[in-house]
C-alpha cells in the first residue's frame, strides 16, 4: 500500500509539472532559508525528567536538551506558471535516541489561480492551529507549545494530497484546507505507529488581529509499542486467561481514530491572547484524551511576558478498567501512556535580533493520579512514583531563523 500510494503521488507529482507547460523544465527561481533552536529543560525532580511525548526517546539526565532543540533548512524552487517544489530537511533528537536528519517536506504545488493551491507530496499533518510553524520555535512566543494540547497527535507527516482555497468574504479572509494521505511515526526504542485512509478538513478564517481554527480528520490506526517494559508485560499477560483481549486493547491493527481541534488567536501588536482545544478519540491502542491551553502576553518593547494556564485530561484508559481485573502491572501500563496533567507557566520572550530570540520559561504541573504528564523516570520505571506528583520545571531557549 505505502508503494503504490508513493508511486500515485510521484505520478500526480510528474502532471502538475506537466501540466504547468514547458516553462516548468527550468527553475526560475531558488531560495533557501532555515531555523534552529537550542534549548534546554531542567525538572526539579531528581528522580523524573521531562519529556515531549511522541517527539523523543527519554532520557537519563535531569538537564534535557533534546525536548526543543532542532535545526531545519529548507529550499524553494520556482518553476513558474505557479508550480513550485518545496524540500526541508530537519534534525531533532527523535524517539530512536538520535539526530537523523529526515526530510520534514518534499513536495510539490501547482497554483492555477490565487485562490487554489494543489498540493502533493510529503507535507505536514494539519492537527492544530499551529501545525505548519511547530518545529520553527522563533515563530511563537512560547518555549515551546503547550505539551497538553500538542502531544495528542504526534503524526508530523503527510505523504499525501491537499488543497488550499482562499477567499475573502466582506472583510473576513476564509481557507478551506481538505487533505488525504497516510502518516507514519516512531515510538521509542523500536515502536512505530501509523495512520492510514487518512483525511480531514481544516477550515480558517482571519479578520485583522483575529484567526480562528477548526479541524477534524478520521484515520485508520495501526500500533506496535516497543519499549522493553511493555515487552516484559506482554510476556506476562499470556498467564492470564484475559492476556490476549488485554493485548489487543494494547496493539494491533484496525483501530478507528478521530481528532478534533479548535483555536483562536489575537494579536493586535499590544497584547497577545491565544487559545486552543483538542480531543483524540481512539478505539484501541491509544488512550481518548482532550487537552486546552490558554495563554496572555504582552507586547513590551522587544519583550513578551507571557502567562500560560493547560490541561491534558484521559477520557478513557488504553485497557479498559472492567478488563484490567485491578492487575497493577495494567494499571502501570495504562498510566505510563496517560499524558494527563494541568500546569501554569509564566514565560518571557525576548526579541534580542531580528532574526534570534531568547526566551525563558517557567512551569509547575501537577500530574493527574492515573498519569505519568509530560514526564519519564530516570531510574527505575517499576519503583518510581510519577503519578499524583507535582513537578517544577526550567526551560531556556534560543531561537534563530536565517
Amino acid at each position: 500500500m505505502k508503494n503504490r500510494l508513493a508511486a500515485g503521488l510521484t505520478a500526480f507529482a510528474a502532471a502538475l509539472v506537466l501540466h504547468a507547460g514547458p516553462a516548468a523544465a527550468d527553475i526560475e527561481s531558488v531560495t533557501f532559508s532555515g531555523f534552529g533552536t537550542l534549548g534546554v529543560v531542567r525538572s526539579d525532580a531528581a528522580d523524573l525528567q521531562f519529556v515531549r511525548v511522541g517527539t523523543e526517546a527519554p532520557g537519563s539526565g535531569r538537564l534535557n536538551f533534546g525536548s526543543d532543540s532542532v535545526l531545519g533548512v529548507q529550499g524553494n524552487f520556482g518553476f513558474g506558471n505557479g508550480t513550485e517544489a518545496v524540500v526541508q530537511v530537519l534534525a531533532r533528537h527523535t524517539p530512536k535516541h538520535d539526530y537523523i536528519p529526515r526530510a520534514a517536506l518534499a513536495f510539490i504545488s501547482f497554483a492555477p489561480s490565487p485562490e487554489f493551491t494543489l498540493r502533493a507530496g510529503r507535507l505536514r499533518v494539519p492537527a492544530f492551529m499551529l501545525s505548519d510553524s511547530l518545529d520553527v520555535n522563533y515563530a511563537h512566543s512560547w518555549v515551546r507549545p503547550p505539551v497538553e494540547v500538542y502531544a495528542l497527535n504526534p503524526f508530523a507527516d503527510l505523504d499525501g494530497i491537499d488543497l488550499l482555497y482562499r477567499t475573502r468574504i466582506a472583510d473576513v479572509d476564509l481557507e478551506l484546507h481538505p487533505y488525504f494521505g497516510r502518516s507514519r511515526v516512531d515510538i521509542a526504542h523500536y515502536g512505530h505507529a501509523s495512520l492510514s485512509r487518512l483525511r480531514g478538513l481544516n477550515i480558517g478564517l482571519s479578520k485583522g488581529p483575529l484567526t480562528l481554527h477548526l479541524g477534524y480528520s478520521r484515520a485508520r490506526l495501526d500500533l506496535r509499542w516497543g519499549d522493553p517494559e511493555f515487552d516484559r508485560l506482554q510476556h506476562a499477560l499470556g498467564a492470564f486467561p484475559q492476556g490476549r483481549l488485554m493485548l489487543a486493547e494494547m496493539q494491533g491493527n484496525g483501530a478507528s481514530a478521530s481528532f478534533t481541534s479548535a483555536g483562536f488567536h489575537w494579536d493586535d501588536n499590544r497584547w497577545q491572547l491565544i487559545g486552543e482545544y483538542a480531543v483524540r478519540r481512539t478505539s484501541a491502542f491509544v488512550n481518548s484524551a482532550s487537552g486546552w491551553h490558554l495563554t496572555i502576553g504582552r507586547h513590551v518593547g522587544a519583550t513578551t511576558p507571557y502567562l500560560r494556564f493547560a490541561r491534558n485530561r484521559q477520557s478513557s484508559p488504553i485497557v479498559s478498567r472492567n478488563l484490567s481485573m485491578g492487575l497493577p502491572e495494567i494499571d502501570a501500563f495504562n498510566a505510563s501512556r496517560n499524558n494527563g496533567q494541568r500546569s501554569i507557566g509564566a514565560g518571557l520572550r525576548w526579541d534580542l535580533h531580528p532574526n534570534a530570540a531568547m526566551k525563558v520559561e517557567l512551569a509547575r504541573s501537577r500530574i493527574e493520579n492515573d498519569g505519568w504528564g509530560a514526564f519519564y523516570p530516570r531510574g527505575d520505571i517499576l519503583s518510581t512514583r510519577v503519578s499524583g506528583r507535582t513537578v517544577n520545571t526550567l526551560s531556556l531557549s534560543i531561537d534563530v531563523v536565517f
